[in-house]
């Protein structure tokens, strides 16, 4: 990557690939804390994979980092596409990939704040390989009953019925596509394979027992309230609007159907509570799945803060490989 005779001493190895944090787990377990402290002390940018901060103007209900925070660390990902526009795996991916590249090129370390299974799945280690989507077959089977799908999926692929939950029409419907057109049942496609060979990846999750996690969630949702959600909501409808995939984020749906006279305000803020609880048990499901991750179980910040020097210690030995120096870590 530079000048290898500066660094023949710190074992400088000019084929070392570059290392990638990835900080994964689900909304509220305080993954953008840590990949701050990290980005801060090896000199990272961070790269959102998030499928509801690339909107702009869904702020304050996404938990964006503050103007501060971006001005102290640079962010990736967040602010690409207004809230009116759809916005799909493949597009994050054309976004993504040059990113990482320009990250490495200025050797700047990149930390992925992952938010998004599906996202971080697709470009680590390569999209779905299945057959190709078929329109009209999915909007058939958009039509018939969630039990009905769930024991065709059972009757041929049980080991998919197994992993797919009876009420996740999507995912359902694109395993019997591929039971229907694709060479191989939907268990039988390699799930992961190896991941992408050009970097060299870490993968860190954060775990918080799940009492725990609710709780925060509940708290951070109720602040959501408390800093003007609804007015972000208002705004929003009153401009360009809303898209199909956006208006359905949790909490921005609600907060409509509470617009639009459809919910009281108590029923709003605790659907969209629960909702957002909801979506944190179903990612952290999916990030389970993942393999090579070392989970941080913590109960508490601090444990995440000394977390984050022990992940910089690590990260400094692997740039000293590529030949990047980066000073001690220092900070408390």
């Amino acid at each position: 990557m530079s000048d290898a005779t500066h660094h023949d001493h710190h074992g400088f190895d000019p084929h070392a690939r570059f290392p990638v944090l990835v900080v994964l787990g689900p909304t509220g377990s305080g993954k953008s804390r840590l990949a701050m402290h990290v980005a801060e002390r090896v000199g990272g940018e961070i790269l959102s994979v998030d499928a509801l901060k690339v909107y702009r103007g869904m702020d304050i209900g996404t938990a964006k980092p503050t103007p501060e925070e971006r001005t102290r660390i640079p962010h990736h990902g967040i602010d690409l596409v207004d809230a009116n526009e759809k916005f799909s795996v493949a597009q994050f991916i054309d976004y993504a990939e040059p990113t990482l590249a320009k990250i490495v090129a200025r050797k700047r370390v990149p930390v992925l704040d992952a938010t998004a299974p599906y996202y971080l799945k697709a470009l680590v280690y390569g999209v779905d390989r299945g057959p190709a989507p078929r329109p009209e077959f999915r909007d058939e089977q958009e039509q018939r009953p969630l039990a009905e799908l769930h024991a065709q999926l059972k009757a041929t692929d049980p080991a998919s019925a197994r992993r797919i939950g009876p009420t996740d029409r999507k995912r359902m419907v694109r395993a019997l596509e591929i039971i229907e057109f694709g060479a191989r049942l939907p268990s039988e496609v390699e799930q992961w394979g190896e991941p992408r060979a050009d970097y060299r990846w870490m993968f860190t999750g954060i775990r918080w027992l799940r009492e725990l996690l609710y709780a925060r969630v509940a708290e951070r949702g109720q602040q959501m309230f408390d800093n003007g959600w609804l007015d972000e909501v208002k705004r929003i409808r009153a401009g360009s609007g809303f898209s199909v995939t956006s208006g359905k984020a949790h909490g921005y749906r609600r907060l409509q159907q509470f617009i639009d006279g459809e919910l009281g305000w108590d029923e709003c803020v605790k659907e969209t509570i629960r909702d957002v609880k909801t979506f944190a048990r179903k990612s952290m499901t999916f990030f389970k799945s993942f393999p090579r991750v070392q989970w941080l179980d913590v109960s508490s910040e601090n444990e995440i803060d000394r977390a984050a020097t022990y992940l910089s210690h690590e990260l400094k030995d692997m740039l000293a490989q590529c030949g990047v120096e980066r000073p001690p870590v220092d900070l408390p």
